[in-house]
């Protein structure tokens, strides 16, 4: 399904509410969320009581009479998307649709390696990604430290050059204690998976002291 765009007060109504009116009434949200511009929610079907996911991309626009899109899709088309919130799956009902079963094991380990990463990755650690990265200035490769200055975000680097790599997160594979002994995250015990593509990086832009 490709994208619909209407007239949408953005101040009238919650994302919640607003995808809450396209449905008819046998359907309810029963648990929802927004991340990165997607809307994620746990809909049960009245009549049966089986609840199953809905994803919906939304963008924002300037045009004065359809200011807003989304293109929306269920569970069972396998979402792109998968950083569904744990209320969300903890609110859906068994499945044995093979590609919603992917979709949901897919952000629960999106989930799982978030949780790790907060728990054991800190400022100097070194990290290994599931692949190998081509930078501008002809390096090549999948190991980067782990930095962090003051209480901003974090980001990998080689050297003292911060390197612009989207989403690196999702792709830590390892991480590498000073005896080079690795200890693999949730991606990395799936790696016999393909892993989701990554944006290529642009460049890697020197560290400032």
């Amino acid at each position: 399904m490709g994208w619909t765009f209407e007239r949408r007060d953005k101040k009238a109504e919650t994302n919640a509410e607003y995808f809450a009116s396209k449905f008819d009434s046998r359907y309810k949200i029963i648990a929802h969320g927004t991340v990165e511009g997607v809307f994620y929610a746990a809909v049960r079907d009245q009549t049966t009581s089986e609840v199953t996911a809905y994803v919906a991309l939304t963008r924002w626009t300037r045009d004065p009479e359809y200011n807003f899109g989304y293109k929306d899709m269920d569970e069972n088309c396998l979402p792109g998307d998968h950083k569904a919130p744990k209320s969300v799956l903890n609110a859906l009902t068994p499945t044995t649709h093979e590609d919603a079963l992917a979709w949901r094991a897919h952000c629960r380990r999106h989930h799982a390696q978030r949780d790790f990463l907060r728990q054991h990755l800190k400022p100097g650690t070194r990290v290994r990604l599931t692949h190998t990265l081509f930078f501008t200035d002809g390096t090549r490769t999948d190991t980067f430290t782990y930095t962090r200055r003051g209480r901003g975000h974090g980001f990998l680097a080689i050297g003292r050059s911060r390197c612009r790599i989207p989403n690196w997160r999702d792709n830590v594979a390892a991480l590498i204690a000073p005896d080079h002994k690795e200890t693999l995250t949730p991606v990395g015990q799936h790696a016999d998976q393909t892993p989701a593509p990554s944006p290529r990086p642009q460049e890697t832009a020197p560290a400032t002291a």
